[in-house]
């Protein structure tokens, strides 16, 4: 991989907990990073979602080494939103890789 097949701009998010002055929490979503991708819907899993058989599109993002991402962040990209499920580096840490799938709301 070169850096130039990065080609996809994507924004990572994260949801944070602070108090709402009430006794409640409010969730608010900031942005942890907003980077160049390459984004690959590489396989499919089936699954039930809402008691209907539905396939469920996996996505793999590979981004420049960073240690930002974490699980259950949410990934923005061309106006869909999806979670990362894992990410994993290579091992001269050089890439990103986050495994994702399409949020379910």
């Amino acid at each position: 991989m070169k850096i130039g097949d990065l080609r996809d701009q994507i924004v990572i998010k994260r949801a944070e907990w602070s108090e709402d002055g009430m006794g409640g929490w409010t969730e608010t979503e900031t942005t942890k990073l907003t980077t160049w991708a390459r984004v690959e819907v590489p396989r499919s899993k089936t699954g039930v979602i809402a008691q209907q058989n539905t396939e469920i599109r996996t996505h793999e993002i590979t981004i420049r080494f960073s240690d930002v991402p974490k699980i259950g962040d949410v990934v923005e990209f061309l106006g869909t939103r999806l979670v990362v499920q894992a990410v994993r580096h290579d091992v001269r840490r050089r890439w990103s890789y986050l495994d994702c799938e399409p949020e379910v709301v």
